[in-house]
């Protein structure tokens, strides 16, 4: 069966479109092929990696002095310190590791330098954090500082109350105590008519007589009272007896020799106490001082001379 003209040259046409393909298809695959070891290429070839290194020493320091200046502070804020920094300083390892080849492919490079980026806003976040707390810090101990300011005062009014409190206490104790109105002193000796004459002379003398008035007070609490009485020698030595009239009392953080003591019940109505003292032997010439006590403090004294 002859082919007609015809069929001939549809044939011819359609091996034509197939060959065409074919030349089509290898373009494109020649082509796909080509980006592909391009990328492969760009993906394989090395870089330098020392400026991001430089990059990520520098925010380190960076990070190391902020953080020495503001540790230290107070126990709160060197947890946040402690706590964030070691994450970073995880990062920072990390990246390190990577960068230490000194030579990365451009995927790493692309990789490191997001890590960095990322690794700059904590750096960053963490030293607003700790600015912050520094802040809250510093008001903290502005406050105290004035709150310290105002114990201080207050200590020092309370001390100025206590110290008055303690000069009106001297004073009413000072006020409530017992004074002598009078204090009159006699030595006697026999009269040849009546009974005692003054005398100045230790021979005749026979006794020496003490009367003392108490001056009213309102601040003495009323009731009974205990007065004591020295009479002083010329040899500064105090006069007593052996009859147990004398004994000693406290006076002054001491004990003190007194000649005799006497109870009065003191009513606030200018009491009177009177006594005598006999002659005793070794009484010697000389001036002589007649001291009164109460309360543990001294009332009055008086003196007089035998020849």
């Amino acid at each position: 069966m002859s082919l007609q003209p015809n069929d001939k040259r549809s044939k011819k046409l359609l091996f034509l479109m197939i060959f065409a393909l074919v030349l089509l298809n290898a373009g494109l695959i020649y082509q796909l092929v080509t980006k592909n070891n391009q990328l492969q290429n760009a993906q394989t070839e090395l870089v330098d990696s020392t400026k991001e290194l430089d990059d990520l020493k520098n925010i380190e320091e960076e990070l190391r002095i902020n953080l020495e200046l503001k540790s230290g502070q107070n126990a709160k804020l060197d947890s946040v310190i402690q706590l964030r920094n070691s994450d970073i300083q995880k990062k920072v390892t990390q990246i390190r590791r990577l960068l230490a080849k000194g030579k990365v492919t451009q995927a790493e490079l692309a990789s490191v330098t997001k890590q960095i980026a990322t690794f700059k806003d904590q750096v960053s976040q963490l030293k607003s954090e700790i600015e912050e707390l520094s802040t809250q810090n510093q008001y903290l101990k502005d406050e105290n500082y004035v709150m310290q300011k105002q114990i201080d005062a207050e200590r020092e009014i309370n001390q100025e109350i206590r110290t008055q409190n303690t000069e009106l206490v001297k004073q009413v104790a000072v006020g409530s105590r017992i004074f002598l109105k009078s204090l009159v002193v006699s030595p006697l000796r026999n009269a040849l008519v009546g009974d005692f004459k003054v005398t100045d002379k230790l021979s005749k003398l026979e006794k020496i007589e003490v009367s003392c008035t108490l001056s009213n007070n309102d601040l003495v609490e009323r009731g009974d009272k205990t007065l004591y009485f020295q009479v002083i020698t010329p040899n500064n030595s105090t006069l007593h007896s052996d009859n147990n009239s004398s004994g000693t009392f406290s006076f002054d953080g001491g004990d003190r020799m007194y000649t005799v003591k006497k109870g009065v019940n003191f009513q606030n109505k200018n009491e009177t106490v009177s006594f005598a003292i006999p002659k005793t032997d070794g009484m010697t010439v000389g001036k002589y001082t007649v001291n009164a006590f109460s309360q543990n403090h001294k009332m009055g004294s008086t003196e007089f001379t035998l020849r």
